[in-house]
């Protein structure tokens, strides 16, 4: 009987007191998880986050990248633009000069191509 009023006295079984225990457990547990779970988040969210960044100063260097190429292409092509344009004033002025040589000039071309292109 004295064991019955000392259970009877805190107002708990054993039984009731082993389910609050594991109720307990269960709520540590739960806990954990939870803090787990917001650490990965916390991680995962931080990952991302250097990607992106990542990924935006590589996009960045690639057009400023293509921008320099596309200048310094820009730039050949009018060097050659003009050293052309010079090579056909340079023609233009000697045929000017000399129009019986630079007559006697193509037709010697025209005729060792016709050679060659019959060979």
């Amino acid at each position: 009987m004295a064991e019955q009023r000392t259970a009877g006295s805190s107002g708990t079984s054993p039984a009731q007191e082993s389910s609050r225990q594991e109720r307990d457990k269960a709520q540590a547990v739960g806990t954990q998880v939870r803090d787990t779970a917001r650490q990965v988040g916390d991680a995962a969210s931080e990952y991302y986050e250097q990607g992106r960044d990542k990924a935006q100063a590589i996009g960045t260097q690639v057009r400023d990248t293509a921008q320099q190429v596309s200048k310094a292409a820009s730039e050949y092509y009018e060097q050659g633009r003009e050293q052309i344009e010079h090579v056909g004033q340079s023609l233009e002025d000697h045929i000017r000069e000399k129009p019986l040589q630079s007559v006697l000039m193509a037709a010697g071309l025209g005729m060792l191509m016709a050679f060659l292109w019959k060979h």
